[in-house]
């Protein structure tokens, strides 16, 4: 049983999933899709790329010391971010015309 007070303490995975959660929260929120941290909505479609290709970076690098159930969500999460980058992406060129 833990102390009150004290935080978990968290394994390397722990942590790399938690950076994982927070960025692409943050990805969100740059596509547009969501308020973010200051509760606005705001695109900024560059740094939403940055954010998804550090994600699919950082989910190729830790594939084999994580969970199959794990990498298999986490997937899922990139593959959505992924995809509404290239639809919020495509609207942004048709109102621009």
């Amino acid at each position: 049983m833990q102390e009150e007070g004290k935080m978990p303490k968290l394994s390397m995975k722990d942590l790399i999933v938690l950076f994982f959660d927070t960025l692409a929260a943050r990805c969100w929120a740059r596509l547009g899709l969501t308020k973010d941290e200051y509760g606005e909505m705001r695109q900024d479609l560059n740094e939403a790329r940055l954010g998804i290709d550090v994600l699919d970076s950082v989910l190729k690098t830790i594939a084999q010391d994580i969970d199959q159930e794990i990498h298999k969500e986490l997937e899922a999460v990139v593959t959505n971010l992924k995809l509404n980058y290239v639809n919020q992406y495509k609207k942004s060129k048709e109102a621009q015309r």
